[in-house]
């Protein structure tokens, strides 16, 4: 066996709280920021995707289909037993932890048309989720403040291709937390996968001809 097939196939890492969660093999699996073995958290019947640990790296929320249609999931980040939080039926992924403490859902559980995804929050004991006023939305993330970038027409960044077209991904940023989006004036690229990190937006975008990873002001000022 060569070391790449040792390695196996690794995706969606999330970091908090000195752990580093991963799926491979479509499970779960944790290690130690420093290092070391791998353990397997869950045994799903389906596959399990897009985790995202909690800032203390106490719980982790992810999608999986165990009743046939993705619905978001919360479980101890040691590991246990698995809490199905949504009930939606539709198409739905999980967009991280809001600075209350409720995980961030993406669905499109009441759009007119499949695929035009919305915001809910859900309490990680359970709950009807929440949906925000904010619009379409595939992707959300919180800033200070309580700022909020929303991704639309983000997608799977293997589909760019320098894509320009009306469905390019964009971002709608709230900068104070009132709720007034604006379009974002950064990068006039194709992006995605916003993070709002300290006091800068990190994001993926190809306006280079090439997709990598850059970081502006909340305002799109400042381009790195």
């Amino acid at each position: 066996m060569s070391s790449q097939e040792a390695l196996g196939y690794l995706r969606h890492p999330t970091l908090a709280g000195g752990r580093v969660l991963f799926v491979a093999e479509d499970d779960l699996w944790t290690v130690s920021a420093d290092g070391g073995v791998a353990r397997r958290l869950t045994t799903a019947l389906s596959d399990v995707t897009l985790p995202w640990l909690d800032p203390t790296g106490q719980r982790v929320a992810f999608v999986a289909r165990e009743e046939g249609v993705p619905e978001v999931h919360v479980m101890d980040a040691e590991g246990g037993v698995p809490r199905q939080l949504t009930h939606l039926g539709a198409s739905t992924a999980c967009s991280g932890w809001a600075p209350d403490g409720r995980v961030a859902v993406v669905s499109d559980a009441r759009a007119a048309f499949g695929g035009v995804r919305e915001v809910y929050l859900v309490s990680p004991q359970g709950g009807p989720p929440e949906r925000m006023p904010w619009g379409p939305a595939n992707r959300v993330a919180f800033g200070a403040g309580g700022g909020v970038v929303l991704g639309r027409n983000v997608g799977d960044p293997a589909r760019w291709k320098r894509y320009r077209g009306g469905t390019a991904g964009e971002f709608w940023v709230d900068a104070g937390g009132q709720g007034d989006f604006v379009r974002w004036s950064g990068p006039a690229g194709n992006l995605s996968s916003p993070m709002w990190i300290g006091e800068r937006v990190y994001f993926l975008s190809d306006h280079e001809g090439v997709g990598n990873l850059y970081s502006c002001l909340p305002g799109g000022e400042d381009p790195r």
